[in-house]
């Protein structure tokens, strides 16, 4: 299980996408019509937020 703060590695398809750091596990949001969950992350590389279908991606937590 993530806690807030865990550092973590997503990828897609099998390559990386970017490493970072995890903030939370979203559920849809009816007022934006998302039907999804989403990874809600901080990328390493440009420290920019990205909110991620966790349909498409798996995580790993890095040591």
């Amino acid at each position: 299980m993530l806690r807030t703060g865990d550092r973590i590695e997503v990828f897609s398809a099998g390559r990386s996408i970017g490493t970072g750091v995890f903030i939370q596990f979203t559920s849809a949001d009816d007022s934006l019509a998302l039907n999804n969950d989403f990874l809600l992350w901080v990328d390493d590389s440009d420290q920019s937020t990205h909110m991620t279908d966790i349909s498409t991606i798996n995580i790993r937590r890095i040591a």
